[in-house]
Formats: structure tokens, C-alpha cells, sequence
């Protein structure tokens, strides 16, 4: 009871933490408008931080394990704040695409209840991405940021679309070592803190190669700037950094680790992974550069050899970095959208990255942070002008 108390405490802290920095930056919003958002932001972010600590996770548990039925009340909880946020606003949450929004937030829930497993099944990953991509093509008419049409941290639909996952993977299937909890540990920090900068010094000598190294990278600093860099951080780390490493991360590569190791022949992943990830950087390389179609294979391969290696060390935990190869490779392919061929292996190798970090730490919350300080490193080097 007071670890659970203990991880309370931690999270309503955090809570309140962000709450002064979401109060400050707007606080030129409407009175009105912030009596509105204020509550919502509150309950949303007590949740991320505190659902999925392990004490509050094993009671959630205890709690559902005495009727089944009431898995779903979580879920539809989440839906009454996103339809209610958008009400309140004036707005219609049933229109075009959005009105099939509540049947894929309870798909997973109902998928799980059905169909109760023990072990990893390739089940899970067809309900992930079941889930997670018609989810993320969901428009709503009306705008869900905190504050409604504000410049808020992030939305309470794609703040839902986390809970949810985590709620339905974590809870309702009870995989283990999603790592969806905020925690001080001055040994993550440094992982996160050398993977980061394990990142910037790759980048360093592919940036001296192709040269998109800002000269004078500080040069437009000033400590007047701090707030609305402090504000990016944020709204880097809870819009993007965590919706992402969640999914891949805690996730996927936390699921396809589990199932490699199942079957113990991390080999036959390796080599399956390698032969489709490398047809398909070869073909997402000459669709985006034809000069440079070889540059995603090489990362390709080179992220490949290393899981190879690394793996035949191995005495234990076999095909956990054959996952992470093949995470980071799609982490980096589904970058596509970016237009640049160096920004896709680019991606690839921060995915490594985050995946090192997730590794060592089972915290997908370090792996964001690593995560953050690379999507805010701009300023050292020209991302924009690779695209």
C-alpha cells in the first residue's frame, strides 16, 4: 500500500507540475475557455501518469478480475471526455470518419476478453495495427487541443489513443514490461543521455559527409527564447515522443522480443527480417532518391549486422536486439512521409536509439525523452533542408 501511495503521490506531482507550465502558456486564453480545459487537462494527465505504474496496474487488475464487463469502463470513460471536450465546443464528435471512433477504441478491450492468451500471439500485432492505423486516420471536424483551439502540449484524442493502448495492452492483456510510467532513476537518465548523444555523433559524420551541418548552430539563441524551447520540449515529448515510443517501443518491439524468445530461434527472424526490411529500403530508396536509393539498405544492413552480432554474444534473452533491428527499421521506414531518403535512415538509426534506451530501461517515458532531444536538435543540424 505504500509503494502504491508512493507512485500516487509521484504522479499527482508530475500532474501538478505540468499543470503550472499548461497555465502559463496560456494564460492569455479566455477565463472561460480555462475553466473548461483545466479539469479535462487535469484528469488526462493524472492518467498518463499514473495508469500505468505497477502498483496502480496490479490493483486496475484486481479490481476487473471480479467481473469481466467492467473492462469497459475505462474505455468508454475516455470516450465521454473526448465527446464531451468536443460538445461542450459546439461540435459534433459522430460526423464522417469520427463516428466509428468509439467501435476501434473498444475493438482491442473486446478482442482481449475474447480471446484470452498467455503467451505473445501474432493475434496481438494484427490488433495493434488494427487498432492503431484506422485510430490515427481518424479527423475530427472540431480541434481537440488543450486549449480548444489553443497551442496546448497535444489533443485529448491523441492523449485518448495512448490511454487506450496502454489500458487495453497493459491492463485488460497484462503484457509485460510496456514501461508506461514516469520514474526518477539517475541510471536511466544517463542511458538516455548516451543514446542521445551516441545519436548526434552518427549524425555528426553523415552530416560532414552529405553537409547539412549548421555552422553556427547557436547562433540564433537567446535566453528570451527559454519559455517557447521549454513549451517545444513539452509538447514534443507528450505529442509525438510518447504516442510514438509507446506504439514501437513498448509495444512492438517489447511484443516481438517476447515472441523471438518464445520460439527460441532468434536466426530464422533475423534472417525473415532482413531479406523484407532490406527489399523494402531498397524500394523506398529509389522511390525517394534514386542517386541515394542505397542509403536506407546500407543502414539497413549495418543495424542488421550489429543485432547479429550482438545476439550470437548473447547467453540469454535471445532475439531481443533482432526486434529492435527490425523496430527501428520500420520506425525509420514509416518515415516515408517525410520526402527525404536521408531522414528515413536517419530515422532508423534514432529508432536504434530509442530502442536501446527501452531496452535497458523497460521505460518507454526515457525512450521518449531521448526521442524529444532529437526531434528538437534542429538547430544543429539542416533536418528541413535533407527533405
Amino acid at each position: 500500500m505504500k509503494t502504491l501511495t508512493r507512485q500516487l503521490l509521484f504522479g499527482s506531482a508530475l500532474t501538478t507540475v505540468f499543470l503550472v507550465f499548461f497555465l502559463f502558456f496560456n494564460w492569455k486564453e479566455s477565463t472561460c475557455e480555462l475553466l473548461i480545459a483545466t479539469p479535462y487537462f487535469i484528469v488526462i494527465y493524472f492518467l498518463i501518469f499514473n495508469l500505468g505504474q505497477p502498483e496502480v496496474n496490479q490493483h486496475i487488475r484486481e479490481y476487473l478480475h471480479l467481473g469481466n464487463e467492467k473492462v469497459l469502463i475505462f474505455p468508454v470513460f475516455l470516450l465521454f471526455l473526448l465527446f464531451s471536450y468536443l460538445i461542450i465546443h459546439g461540435e459534433t464528435p459522430f460526423e464522417g470518419s469520427a463516428g466509428l471512433f468509439a467501435f476501434l477504441l473498444l475493438f482491442p478491450v473486446l478482442m482481449f476478453l475474447s480471446f484470452k492468451k498467455t503467451k505473445i500471439v501474432w493475434s496481438d500485432f494484427v490488433i495493434l495495427l488494427l487498432f492503431l492505423i484506422p485510430a490515427t486516420i481518424v479527423s475530427y471536424k472540431g480541434n481537440t487541443s488543450l486549449p480548444y483551439k489553443g497551442n496546448g502540449f497535444s489533443s485529448i484524442y491523441k492523449i485518448t489513443l495512448i490511454l487506450s493502448a496502454a489500458y487495453a495492452f497493459g491492463v485488460v492483456r497484462r503484457i509485460q514490461d510496456i514501461g508506461f510510467y514516469p520514474i526518477f532513476n539517475l541510471k536511466f537518465l544517463g542511458i538516455a543521455v548516451f543514446s542521445w548523444l551516441s545519436f548526434l555523433g552518427f549524425v555528426f559524420i553523415i552530416g560532414l559527409v552529405y553537409d547539412f551541418i549548421v555552422p553556427n548552430p547557436f547562433e540564433s539563441f537567446s535566453v528570451g527564447g527559454i519559455p517557447s524551447a521549454v513549451k517545444e520540449l513539452i509538447r514534443v515529448f507528450i505529442g509525438t515522443a510518447l504516442f510514438e515510443e509507446l506504439f514501437f517501443r513498448g509495444l512492438i518491439q517489447n511484443m516481438l522480443a517476447k515472441k523471438i524468445g518464445q520460439q527460441g530461434n532468434w536466426q530464422k527472424y533475423w534472417f525473415v527480417g532482413l531479406g523484407i526490411f532490406l527489399i523494402l529500403s531498397l524500394i523506398t530508396g529509389y522511390a525517394l532518391n534514386k542517386e541515394l536509393f542505397w542509403f536506407p539498405s546500407l543502414i539497413c544492413i549495418l543495424l542488421f549486422a550489429a543485432a547479429y552480432f550482438i545476439e550470437k554474444k548473447q547467453v540469454s534473452n535471445y532475439g531481443i536486439y533482432t526486434a529492435m533491428a527490425i523496430t527501428s527499421i520500420f520506425f525509420g521506414l514509416v518515415h516515408y512521409h517525410a520526402g527525404s531518403i536521408i531522414f528515413v535512415g536517419l530515422a532508423s538509426v534514432a529508432g536504434w536509439a530509442y530502442g536501446f534506451t527501452y531496452l535497458k530501461t523497460k521505460n518507454v517515458f526515457y525512450a521518449a525523452l531521448v526521442h524529444t532531444l532529437v526531434n528538437t536538435c534542429e538547430f544543429l543540424f539542416v533536418l528541413d533542408g535533407l527533405k
